[in-house]
């Protein structure tokens, strides 16, 4: 199975295994944090807004976009320097965020299947460009080349994780079962990250000099840190928030689909 991850003249898990784990658990948590955060913008008026933006940065910031450059630094590329353009890295995180954002207010606040489509596919569109921008951004010492059918299977298999999880923000409700769905929201984003891996190919020059950018770990660490700590924020509002649900049912009102 390593062999079937890996890229071409690369090692995917050269530094072990345990760092996959790391990113799937910050995926998983990332993911749990925004569904109790987007059940709280589906009984918010004043402040849905806020919630899904709190939602956008849990889910696509740090279990997408964080959990994948973690993931990144478990790759070695042999006889070959590594360094990481910070500006294409920046962009990554930002249409990751922007892009679950966009998805969650087109799915809107209750299930209608062609909203649920039509966010999915914007959401899976982001997703899958955030994971290609994050491995673009890895420069080494040659070039690197990518298989499109497999970029192009990463980008379906985005675009089914995205549409999937909106879904189950609609109608999951019970607490362990969203632990489940964060779980395989988890296993959807490292699919897509290791076919995303799988479809590159280094050609390596060792007489190339060292390109420019910033070693891998010294943007990834202190983004780690400061993703987790970003975490506390949404899971306190979430502990002191008020359930909103018995007010809105008390109101008797339809809620907007926005």
């Amino acid at each position: 199975m390593p062999d079937l991850l890996a890229a071409t003249g690369a090692e995917t898990f050269a530094h072990g295994t345990g760092i996959a784990w790391l990113a799937l658990d910050l995926s998983a948590l990332g993911a749990l944090v925004a569904f109790a955060c987007i059940r709280h913008g589906k009984y918010s008026i004043k402040y849905r807004l806020l919630w899904l933006t709190m939602a956008a940065v849990s889910l696509g910031g740090v279990g997408l976009w964080l959990a994948n450059s973690v993931a990144l630094l478990a790759m070695r590329v042999n006889d070959s320097a590594m360094r990481y353009n910070v500006a294409l890295g920046t962009a990554a995180a930002a249409i990751a965020v922007v892009g679950v954002l966009a998805g969650l207010l087109i799915s809107g606040r209750t299930l209608q299947v062609p909203r649920l489509i039509i966010g999915g596919l914007t959401m899976g569109l982001s997703v899958g460009l955030s994971t290609y921008l994050t491995l673009d951004a890895v420069a080494v010492q040659g070039t690197v080349d990518q298989s499109l059918g497999l970029i192009g299977a990463a980008l379906l298999v985005s675009m089914a994780v995205s549409t999937a999880t909106l879904w189950v923000s609609h109608v999951v409700r019970r607490v362990a079962l969203r632990v489940v769905m964060s779980v395989l929201f988890a296993m959807g984003v490292a699919a897509v990250y290791y076919t995303a891996v799988a479809a590159l190919k280094f050609s390596i020059d060792p007489g190339i000099r060292t390109p420019t950018g910033m070693p891998l770990f010294d943007l990834v660490f202190p983004m780690f840190v400061i993703g987790a700590l970003g975490l506390t924020v949404p899971i306190t509002a979430v502990l002191v928030a008020p359930d909103r649900r018995e007010a809105a049912a008390a109101l008797r009102q339809p809620v907007s689909a926005y």
